[in-house]
């Protein structure tokens, strides 16, 4: 695989909703981490990466939900839209 394609590919999955999302969620987790310590078990580490690790997932996954929502809502109205279609063309007939 070239290193052109490579940078194509991952280019096209960051300028996803998602990737976006996920972009965005690590940057806060990122900075919100870096003044915070994660320590257990006697070691400790900085708080920068763990915390953006999740950020990163946390704006994923709600990306991906408002995004479902969004195509649930839209499908609800065009179920409607068709049954009322559906509707008008039985109360012709009668």
């Amino acid at each position: 695989m070239s290193e052109e394609n490579l940078t194509s590919k991952i280019i096209k999955k960051a300028t996803t909703k998602e990737g976006l999302g996920t972009i965005g969620g690590a940057a806060v987790g990122g900075w919100i981490g870096s003044s915070v310590g994660v320590a257990a078990l006697g070691t400790a580490i900085a708080g920068t990466l763990p915390i953006a690790i999740f950020g990163g997932a946390i704006g994923y996954l709600g990306v991906k939900a408002y995004t479902n929502t969004i195509k649930n809502k839209d499908t609800k109205i065009k179920d409607t839209e068709s049954i009322e279609e559906e509707n008008k063309k039985e109360d012709a007939e009668l």
